[in-house]
């Protein structure tokens, strides 16, 4: 193998190096826009949640008033009974006013209760989103180093594997040793060729059996 094949090797593995992080840079990447996708997602449902939150308190304020109203025009309007009637009547209306109220407080805690909790919900969310992302980014990086050092390593044992086989190559046609396929041993014993004299045409001047019986027909 000469410095060309070992070249292209190298260039192989640093092709396979190289799309292998951009896999990795690509995963990464979608991560990050599904954390921030989850992160605009958590976001609007708070926003809802609070605006909803503000105008059924907003409802009930204003139903409150409108009973306040309705409670002093009817306070008014019963001042023209008589004294006991128009205060047993008042003692009712303030008996519906302060349950109203009470109504009202409950379903303020309540409402602040569910907004606070809503806040604490988004919160752990937007936390385990962005620690997940990282996670996740982390990940990736290390896979992509441990990748380009995969590959990185099985370049350099290709590298060495064919320099080995070029210098076992080179060194055997130092000595003189005759390449031939084992078929083509064979042939030449039973038809009396000797293998120096044949001029081999396979893969890396590898004398074949063809070779050997084009040399048998020469010599007959």
């Amino acid at each position: 193998m000469d410095q060309q094949q070992t070249q292209n090797i190298n260039q192989a593995a640093q092709q396979l190096t190289e799309s292998t992080q951009q896999a990795f840079r690509t995963l990464a990447d979608r991560t990050v826009s599904f954390q921030e996708s989850n992160l605009r997602l958590t976001q609007n449902f708070l926003e809802n949640w609070m605006e909803q939150v503000n105008n059924l308190t907003q409802t009930t304020r204003e139903a409150t008033e409108t009973l306040r109203d309705q409670g002093q025009r009817q306070r008014e309007a019963v001042e023209t009974l008589s004294e006991e009637g128009t205060n047993a009547y008042s003692e009712f209306l303030n008996s519906a006013l302060s349950f109203y109220q009470e109504a009202l407080s409950t379903a303020s805690q309540v409402a602040q209760g569910n907004v606070q909790q809503a806040a604490q919900a988004t919160q752990q969310s937007m936390q385990a989103g962005a620690q997940a992302g990282q996670q996740a980014m982390d990940a990736a990086t290390q896979a992509a180093q441990q990748g380009a050092e995969a590959a990185n390593q099985s370049a350099q044992q290709s590298a060495r594997g064919a320099e080995q086989v070029g210098n076992q190559a080179a060194q055997a046609t130092q000595e003189g040793e005759v390449r031939a396929t084992a078929a083509a041993r064979r042939r030449a014993e039973e038809m009396n060729v000797d293998l120096s004299e044949v001029e081999g045409t396979g893969q890396d001047g590898q004398i074949t059996v063809d070779d050997v019986r084009e040399k048998a027909q020469e010599e007959g």
